[in-house]
């Protein structure tokens, strides 16, 4: 399958997760069909990171203990281990997935543009994953590490939305972190969003003057 091919299905899986999130609090059938998307995110992960000769082993294991994680947070969805333990090994894929997609992006060489641009969607998205996870990790291990204006306990699925609104540095306020730590890695990544968004469009204009733009 070609490279192309192989972006656009994992970033037609990283999207159905990162923003199709609220059927989850439907009911216990719609977190497990959610957690089902995720086979196809890793499936298609690895293909990605084999194209970049990266090792495909490491990411492999990476995927096989959050797939156990995540089939246990479908049985037992409040267990902390089962719970912290699916939020670390997603968040450990992504920045393995990351790190290849990243390569491919920034690396000397001609490239496909359009393949450069689904590599680089896939990364800003991922970016908005890896801070959710990290976000809900923290959340759930400290409770109040982030308040609401609804004043209601926060769920992994709000705190998936907080990590988007602020890699976009929307800031609507409804969610804020508590604390300097927290108020650092939420600038952190509004830094790294904003940086990352810079320097993709600073590499496509120099691919584009530089050799015509390649449209094939």
């Amino acid at each position: 399958m070609r490279r192309g091919a192989n972006l656009r299905l994992f970033l037609l899986f990283v999207v159905a997760l990162q923003f199709g999130y609220p059927v989850s609090q439907y009911s216990q059938t719609w977190l497990v069909l959610y957690l089902l998307l995720y086979t196809g995110m890793i499936a298609f992960g690895l293909r990605v990171v084999h194209e970049e000769r990266d090792r495909v082993l490491p990411v492999l294991g990476i995927g096989t203990v959050f797939a156990l994680f995540a089939v246990w947070v479908a049985v037992d969805p409040e267990h902390p281990v089962a719970v912290t333990g699916q939020h670390a090994s997603v968040a450990a894929f992504q920045v393995m997935v990351m790190y290849s997609l990243i390569k491919f992006v920034y690396r000397r060489g001609s490239a496909r543009s359009l393949d450069l641009i689904l590599a680089a969607i896939s990364v800003y998205l991922l970016i908005g994953g890896l801070f959710a996870s990290v976000f809900a990790v923290v959340e759930f291990l400290a409770p109040g590490s982030f308040t609401s204006t609804s004043g209601q306990a926060l769920a992994w699925q709000q705190l998936m939305y907080y990590s988007y609104v602020t890699l976009a540095t929307l800031g609507y306020g409804d969610i804020v972190p508590v604390g300097p730590w927290m108020r650092s890695l939420a600038t952190l990544e509004a830094v790294i969003g904003t940086l990352f968004l810079t320097t993709v469009i600073a590499r496509l204009v120099g691919i584009y003057t530089g050799h015509g733009g390649d449209r094939a």
